[in-house]
């Protein structure tokens, strides 16, 4: 039998539907969608004037998984997974020792930036190097540094890197990247300070049974000076195409009309001296019958030559050295 509701519970529950403390069915149909927005998120904005990264760190993957492949001697696969926009403080908070901080120096924009090698995948790239036995690294633990062997291991990727990241930049930017030094402790990095906008740039390196995360961190202060020139994402093909744009605009350019004149001479007279011209009257010209003329290309003075006639015609030969006074 079903269980009937007293008189007081059914007077509570229309209390509570009156009072909205209880779902209807039209609430239940139609919930209330909302997303809580963050006011001093920049992350739209930054990606929409940066939005070459993308291009930039594509081409990076494909040219760091094939250094990778030839220096492991096995098939790599590197990846861009996401990147994030953050502050340098909030990144390094959440670091995991050991983990090596490779600090860059961009001399030209007068900034940074860093690779982070974390411990995963300096330990696999370590085992691959020398051919180890693929151990499970999540055994290995309890120390805040690495060793010699490790340290250079990181060095040596890292420059590889460094050339890989110089060619990426090469179609948006000739970025110049110079090896400062590496730090295992994130307090001792300095370049960048904790408070400033980085962007968090996470490739995925793979290979066989192993496999770490290897990160580039921006800082996007020093990208303001260049910032027009991130703003469009420029590929492969487009720079394939620029010769060919080159020579169709040269092209172009040399077929384009220009008005060429010869100034026979020139003089000054006032209103009064020309009211009172009449047919015959002789005006002296200040340019001379037997020195150079002057040749104006859209009325601007380039070259000088002396007058003639050629094939019945008048024309002007060009002097070989000619003097044009600015």
């Amino acid at each position: 039998m079903a269980e009937v509701l007293s008189q007081s519970e059914i007077d509570a529950l229309l209390a509570a539907v009156s009072n909205g403390n209880v779902e209807t069915d039209e609430q239940q149909k139609n919930p209330i969608d909302w997303i809580a927005y963050d006011l001093t998120s920049q992350e739209k904005i930054v990606r929409g004037k940066l939005a070459a990264l993308q291009g930039i760190h594509e081409r990076f993957s494909r040219l760091f998984r094939m250094t990778l492949s030839t220096l492991l001697r096995k098939t790599v696969t590197v990846n861009a997974t996401n990147t994030d926009f953050l502050r340098f403080g909030d990144y390094l908070t959440n670091i995991l020792l050991p983990t090596s901080l490779n600090i860059l120096h961009l001399p030209q924009l007068k900034g940074h930036m860093l690779f982070v090698v974390s411990s995963k995948l300096t330990y696999a790239m370590v085992d691959a190097y020398y051919g180890g036995s693929e151990r499970p690294f999540s055994k290995i633990g309890g120390r805040d540094q690495f060793t010699t062997i490790e340290n250079n291991m990181i060095r040596k990727v890292c420059e590889l890197a460094m050339r890989d990241l110089r060619e990426a930049w090469r179609l948006n930017f000739p970025l110049e990247i110079n090896y400062q030094r590496s730090e295992s402790n994130p307090h001792f990095v300095g370049s960048i300070h904790g408070s400033e906008l980085v962007a968090v740039v996470t490739f995925e390196v793979e290979f066989e049974n192993l496999s770490g995360p290897f990160i580039l961190i921006i800082q996007l202060k020093a990208l303001d000076a260049i910032q027009h020139l991130l703003a469009v994402n420029i590929t492969g093909e487009m720079n394939a195409d620029a010769d060919q744009w080159h020579k169709h605009w040269e092209h172009e350019l040399k077929e384009v009309e220009l008005g060429v004149k010869v100034e026979l001479g020139a003089t000054t007279k006032t209103v009064e001296d020309v009211g009172n011209w009449k047919v015959g009257d002789v005006l002296t010209l200040t340019q001379d019958a037997a020195s150079p003329l002057t040749l104006l290309v859209e009325g601007v003075s380039k070259l000088q030559g002396l007058m003639g006639v050629y094939r019945g015609n008048n024309a002007l030969r060009v002097l070989e050295n000619p003097k044009i006074s600015k």
